[in-house]
């Protein structure tokens, strides 16, 4: 497993990208920082409006309630080293990666209570995670360049998606980063590759139903999430920004100023609901986006 420092020190080297915001179209401002933590990886909303964050080098799950700027640690889950990807799969009942292993992580009891579902023997470096459905997501492995299935009541796996678009390259080696999906689709990164891609999928099975449409081969993205407004946003880690991205378009616009941002995830109560919330190096960042 690469460390969020490593990843972020190995962007620099391995894309070419300075810290300085990439030569895009730009409306950006710089974020807060709501909270102060090392090496956020990715980061998560709950119903309440408080932000779960994991970290690549530890095994504690935060919480960070946005109002407060508080932070504390909502859980241990037992068995990980490290956690990376996080999704909500039902109702405050989200799944996260720790290793090898998916983790499911319950906060609808009087306390929230980690539970190991099982472990992807075969897997080489799990890091991204997307929703699928109600009982299924998606499993980037970065280190085979694929894609896992996986069922969170059974613990059932199986190969989805493999392209050469999320196979990995460096010294690490690291490919298919960020994930997610929506309506048929999924969208991925390839971190250092320096690319955004898409791929329409069966809604049952995953496997995919068409050719990936490469979206950009010049920018490099981390993490992403979608925003209230139909539009794709995506960290751009050593690039220094999160950029917005019009789906039917595909070119990316700057709007807010995150150092090392890898994830990111948005409010979801009245108060913030066009607040981008952002991971990076420094912590959790905030910022106000123009919906």
């Amino acid at each position: 497993m690469i460390s969020a420092p490593s990843k972020l020190l190995c962007g620099l080297l391995l894309s070419g990208i300075s810290a300085a915001a990439p030569p895009i179209e730009s409306r950006q401002s710089a974020a807060t920082q709501v909270v102060r933590l090392a090496s956020i990886e990715n980061v998560a909303v709950r119903s309440n409006g408080q932000i779960l964050a994991t970290n690549m080098n530890s095994a504690n799950l935060y919480t960070v309630d946005p109002v407060a700027k508080k932070s504390s640690t909502a859980v241990v889950v037992t068995g990980a080293t490290g956690l990376s990807g996080i999704g909500e799969v039902s109702p405050d009942v989200f799944a996260v990666i720790g290793g090898k292993g998916i983790y499911k992580v319950d906060f609808t009891g009087a306390s929230p209570k980690s539970t190991l579902i099982k472990q992807i023997t075969g897997a080489s470096n799990l890091n991204g995670l997307a929703v699928f459905n109600d009982d299924t997501v998606l499993v980037a492995d970065a280190g085979k360049g694929s894609v896992y299935k996986f069922s969170i009541s059974t613990g059932e796996y199986s190969e989805a998606l493999k392209d050469p678009t999320m196979a990995p390259s460096g010294a690490i080696p690291f490919g298919i980063d960020g994930i997610k999906y929506s309506n048929g689709t999924v969208w991925y990164t390839n971190i250092f590759k320096n690319s955004f891609h898409k791929v329409s999928v069966d809604p049952e099975t995953a496997k995919p139903t068409g050719s990936v449409t490469t979206l950009w081969t010049n920018l490099m993205g981390d993490d992403l999430c979608f925003g209230p407004n139909g539009k794709i946003y995506v960290a751009t880690n050593s690039g220094g920004t999160v950029v917005e991205v019009d789906p039917a378009v595909g070119k990316p616009t700057a709007v807010a100023r995150v150092s090392g941002s890898t994830s990111c995830a948005f409010g979801r109560t009245d108060a913030d609901k066009n607040v981008i919330y952002v991971g990076g190096g420094q912590g959790v960042f905030a910022a106000t986006i123009k919906i």
